[in-house]
């Protein structure tokens, strides 16, 4: 049974679809970069899957469904909906005099007793998480004082320490230097591949060379539809080249990156 199945899925908000026939089935131990251009529905489509959205039913032809271990996510009590999915999203608030620790401790919230009281265990969790992230010694910091860079980071340690099965990120990397989205799309990978303790982790992104230097797997959104499969498959079979309708702008399989044609 797979960990995510995705069937027929459409997206749409009341009479309009914005994207049909999405179809996945992934496992853990597996990171995926979800690509497509702007407004395609990328961050509408990881919010669906987080449970964030509703299924859309405005396409009467259309039996979209997601599975969970084989159920759908309101099969769960929301204990363990939180184990089992998580989401960062590019737009989290910040709340003044929230420290960096607290920030992150927040997502211990469905381990804790009735008051929400964290214990060792947890903070140890914490301390690790922000060490993982490039964050050792911010953890009295106010979130507020943070670049955009440090809080992005931030927001992926809340997601560790949430320790869900299933991680969705709706770019993680958007705010960080070269040398930084690296580091953090690495850390993903690692998280994914952490032997006994594996997760299915999918994120979107417009940097296409990190993921297809990274990832495990693409999921792409384009207007001819949805594609999924290994890095290999998605390049060889032209399914990047339909990223982008742009006359002049073709993927360079060679060099593996879009590239602008000489007139």
């Amino acid at each position: 049974m797979p960990l995510l199945s995705i069937s027929n899925l459409s997206l749409g908000y009341g009479e309009k679809e914005i994207f049909s026939g999405i179809n996945a089935c992934e496992d853990e131990g597996c990171l995926i970069a979800l690509l497509g251009s702007n407004g395609r529905g990328k961050s509408t489509l990881l919010r669906t899957i987080a449970g964030l959205e509703n299924i859309w039913e405005g396409n009467k032809d259309s039996s979209g469904k997601i599975l969970y271990d084989g159920k759908p996510l309101v099969s769960y009590s929301r204990k363990e909906a939180s184990a089992l999915v998580s989401f960062v999203s590019p737009l989290s608030d910040r709340t003044r005099y929230l420290s960096v620790k607290d920030m992150a401790a927040i997502n211990t919230y469905y381990r804790t007793n009735w008051i929400g009281a964290v214990d060792t265990m947890e903070e140890k969790r914490v301390r690790e998480a922000l060490k993982m992230v490039g964050l050792e010694g911010f953890e009295d910091r106010d979130c507020t004082s943070l670049s955009d860079g440090e809080f992005q980071r931030a927001t992926i340690a809340g997601a560790i320490v949430q320790d869900s099965r299933i991680i969705l990120l709706d770019e993680p990397t958007a705010f960080l230097d070269v040398a930084n989205k690296f580091l953090a799309t690495r850390l993903l990978k690692q998280i994914a591949h952490k032997e006994g303790n594996r997760k299915l982790i999918v994120f979107s992104t417009h940097d296409l060379q990190l993921a297809l230097q990274i990832c495990d797997r693409l999921w792409i959104m384009t207007e001819e539809g949805f594609f999924s499969g290994d890095v290999k498959e998605m390049t060889e079979s032209g399914a990047i080249d339909k990223m982008f309708d742009v006359e002049g702008l073709s993927f360079d399989r060679g060099k593996m990156m879009f590239v602008c044609e000489d007139k």
